[in-house]
């Protein structure tokens, strides 16, 4: 869906836009507290710099061929950037934060 905002909108629009609806969709199926801005975001933000990198017009289906890494959920490519404690910090539940310097 994320990818879909990104093609549709500008990207803080689509950031804005994609963030409400799924705090929306966490909140209608009882579970607000999963909601992650820090994950939300940090995707967001990786899914637009490949989208700029590679050009306009790619299909979804060749946009995740060339970026599986962003798609592995097991050894996520959030991993290069944020120590586990960082993620699972309440203050990175809530607002954004800044990859961690390695």
């Amino acid at each position: 869906m994320a990818y879909l905002y990104l093609c549709r909108y500008p990207a803080i629009e689509a950031l804005r836009r994609f963030s409400t609806s799924l705090i929306r969709f966490a909140t209608a199926h009882g579970k607000p507290q999963l909601y992650h801005e820090t994950i939300t975001w940090a995707f967001l933000f990786l899914i637009r710099e490949r989208m700029a990198r590679t050009g306009s017009g790619q299909s979804w289906d060749e946009f995740a061929a060339s970026n599986a890494d962003l798609l592995n959920w097991k050894d996520n490519v959030l991993k290069k950037y944020y120590r586990a404690e960082t993620l699972s910090s309440d203050l990175a539940r809530s607002t954004f934060l800044f990859p961690d310097n390695y």
